[in-house]
């Protein structure tokens, strides 16, 4: 692999990650920093930051964790420069608000997970239609058209899909908790 292709696979790799996590990011810094314009502000240094150290990344860590651990220190240090100007609320508070961000972090890496392993179970068929509505972007009235089947009989295909799929990812939680 030459030096341009390994510098394209790096770039659709962040991105692709990046764009899942931004708005929890984002989110996140809103939540530390109470002001939209700081907040993006710190958007941008922080993928700046992710971008720089992207290849210092766990591949099998959680990337928003991650994401959101490198922003928690840019507000901290924007909020330290601000704390005469503008009121903030105790350090142990967003200490408590970073924690329960990483449980939720936490929670949907295993629910994605869960979901992954339910979608591999499923039958061929479903798997591609899954494939071709959410990873491919492809709306109901194309997939419909290529199939030959209504718009109707794709949507509720999809439902009944989403039911199992639902029920599965419950089913295999509820396994791992006991585990």
């Amino acid at each position: 692999m030459t030096g341009l292709e390994r510098k394209e696979l790096k770039s659709e790799s962040f991105f692709r990650l990046y764009n899942a996590a931004q708005q929890r990011v984002y989110a996140y810094l809103l939540m530390m920093v109470h002001n939209h314009n700081d907040a993006e502000d710190l958007l941008q240094e922080t993928a700046s930051i992710l971008w720089e150290k992207f290849e210092e990344f766990d591949n099998t860590k959680s990337f928003p964790a991650w994401a959101v651990g490198i922003a928690r220190y840019k507000a901290l240090d924007l909020m330290k420069s601000k704390r005469s100007s503008r009121p903030f609320f105790s350090d142990e508070l967003y200490d408590d608000i970073f924690k329960v961000e990483q449980a939720e972090s936490s929670n949907a890496e295993k629910r994605l997970n869960a979901l992954r392993g339910c979608v591999k179970k499923m039958p061929i068929t479903h798997q591609k239609l899954i494939n071709q509505r959410f990873e491919k972007g492809v709306a109901v009235k194309k997939i419909s058209q290529k199939s030959g089947s209504s718009t109707d009989a794709i949507y509720k295909r999809l439902s009944r899909i989403y039911s199992a799929l639902a029920g599965c990812v419950r089913r295999t939680l509820a396994q791992w908790e006991t585990m």
